[in-house]
């Protein structure tokens, strides 16, 4: 549904109400029924029920100014529309399934009305973007016709109106593709290399990539504002300091100068990019005791650290720089062998080769499980599987629920800006879109 419709339609549903001829002004004027001598109330939110970008009217008595109010399902804020004082209208946000506490704020006044609930019903989907299954080649063009060898590593960027994806496919392929839904189109960047996931910086317009298993390994630039031409920035990290394969690497919030990597045998880096240069980094705590050939890492602005899978380990780590600026690495989730136990994340929670990992605006992380052919969410202390069927394989998508979806050897996983959530698809050949609304 298209916001600017909607905001049409909740303004004449709104003040067709406050009209009693047939005739409906656009733009009409509004009567503020606002009572001065009565405090801020919440008495009530209509409908009781529905999805992401429902209208709803709360009513009450809140003021007389809309810039001044804001309406919350739980904790995330809706976009509101019109007001005329005794009632708000906007649009419901993307929130968890289940019930939600509406409260509103009138200026510096919260009010939390008794018994005032929205009942969130979420809807489901795991469809293909682009690529097909089964059917292995290199080939720009639209959506349909794409096609790709296996992608194995993936991220999104900014676009105009909405997000594009950046498709590495590696191991023993060499393709970058820029993804652009909007455009319905995909297109090649660069084959020159085999590299790992992009590190996306905060701008969301520049990315960079690293050879994950070269014997020097040279870190390449690509900007928006350059179309994506690829760029050696002149960094090369050397295999005498970080002798693991590097996957992936990560920006902190508010810092693009600086740009994080961690191999497979647990070696982590800082990159200069301003002077050219990078520094071995020592981290002190629970590190992993078997090595393997591949690790990823991303950043989360909620948690404010890193998150690390090793797959050979069945877990996730989490690194972070601690107030007295050491480095420390501990065991956040799983470690519990391999299985798909769901639980708490570190008591009983298991993961099968634990691949690709992205986190949401809300802090909840993702996790590939590769060989085991699933999803599974970390969200607090608990971990449930979201999408696909431990231990099935298949190439299947789903209209209305991912747990009926079946996966071949996923790879990784990306969130764009409005937490939709695209998959490599690794053995299946395609990108994989994701969708919990």
């Amino acid at each position: 549904m298209k916001k600017s419709f909607v905001y049409f339609s909740l303004s004449l549903a709104l003040f067709a109400s406050c009209e009693s001829k047939e005739d409906i002004a656009l733009f009409p004027t509004v009567t503020n029924e606002y009572d001065a001598s009565k405090g801020y109330e919440l008495n009530a939110i209509s409908p009781l029920y529905g999805g992401i970008n429902t209208p709803f009217i709360v009513t009450g008595n809140f003021g007389d100014s809309l810039s001044q109010m804001k309406v919350y399902f739980g904790k995330k804020n809706a976009v509101l529309v019109r007001t005329n004082g005794s009632s708000i209208l906007g649009l419901v946000p993307k929130l968890n399934a289940g019930k939600q506490q509406i409260s509103v704020v009138c200026g510096k006044d919260s009010i939390v009305g008794d018994g005032v609930l929205f009942k969130y019903e979420q809807t489901k989907s795991l469809k293909t973007l682009a690529g097909a299954f089964g059917d292995e080649k290199y080939q720009d063009g639209d959506l349909n016709t794409a096609r790709f060898k296996e992608v194995s590593n993936i991220a999104t960027v900014k676009g105009n109106n909405s997000d594009n994806i950046i498709a590495v496919e590696s191991w023993w392929n060499s393709r970058v593709s820029l993804v652009s839904p909007e455009d319905n189109q995909v297109v090649t960047l660069s084959t020159s290399h085999s590299f790992g996931t992009p590190a996306i910086d905060n701008t969301r317009e520049k990315f960079y990539l690293v050879q994950h298993w070269a014997d020097d390994r040279v870190v390449y630039s690509y900007s928006r504002t350059e179309n994506y031409a690829e760029k050696n920035t002149g960094i090369n990290i050397s295999k005498n300091d970080m002798n693991g394969q590097i996957w992936s690497g990560a920006f902190r919030e508010n810092d693009d100068n600086h740009l994080y990597y961690l191999d497979s045998n647990c070696n982590f880096c800082e990159v200069d990019l301003e002077n050219l240069s990078y520094r071995i980094i020592t981290l002190v705590g629970d590190k992993p005791t078997n090595f393997r050939d591949r690790c990823q890492m991303i950043y989360s602005k909620f948690h404010h650290c890193f998150f690390a899978s090793f797959y050979q380990m069945a877990g996730i780590y989490k690194i972070y720089e601690d107030t007295d600026h050491t480095w420390r690495i501990e065991k956040y989730a799983g470690f519990n062998g391999n299985g798909a136990n769901t639980g708490h994340r570190l008591k009983d929670a298991q993961f099968i080769e634990p691949y690709g990992l992205t986190v949401t605006s809300d802090g909840d992380i993702y996790v590939i499980n590769r060989a085991g052919n699933f999803i599974s969410r970390i969200s607090g202390d608990q971990v449930e599987v979201v999408a696909g069927a431990p231990g099935q394989s298949g190439q299947v998508n789903s209209d209305s629920e991912p747990l009926d979806a079946r996966f071949n050897s996923p790879q990784d996983i990306a969130v764009d800006s409005e937490d939709n959530f695209y998959i490599a698809g690794g053995w299946d050949r395609t990108i994989r879109k994701l969708s919990i609304e």
